[in-house]
């Protein structure tokens, strides 16, 4: 049986006021990097962030969408995160940092009915 993936929050969800601008990509700095996702209509954008295995990935999550969305990884148990909410209201933006623990190729969704369905999805690649 393949060992289970271990995900581990590394800090806690902050919330923020404001929106942050749009786009992805962020400096990579030490152990860690970050990115903002946006919440739009049905995307993510972007839809693939990549890391390392052990690296601290901090993501900015914003909602510019017109409409409620999340931002989850359906086929992980996330101890660490059971209890972060990252279900935002338009104009609402938060932010996560998780690490990996192995390689893979990790999809995420929102989780809202009939949103992944329509294409709000994407995925994190964990390389060595």
């Amino acid at each position: 049986m393949r060992r289970a993936f271990v995900v581990r929050a590394v800090l806690a969800l902050l919330t923020l006021g404001g929106c942050a601008a749009p786009g992805g990509g962020g400096g990579t700095g030490g152990s860690g990097t970050s990115t903002t996702i946006v919440y739009s209509e049905m995307r993510f954008t972007p839809n693939r962030i990549d890391a390392k295995v052990g690296q601290r990935i901090t993501i900015h999550l914003v909602n510019q969408g017109a409409q409620r969305h999340d931002f989850a990884f359906p086929a992980l148990q996330m101890p660490g995160l059971a209890s972060i909410e990252t279900a935002l209201e338009p104009g609402e933006s938060t932010t996560v940092t998780v690490a990996f623990d192995e390689p893979g190729t990790h999809v995420f969704i929102c989780t809202l009915p009939g949103h992944a369905t329509a294409g709000m999805t994407g995925a994190l690649f964990v390389t060595q």
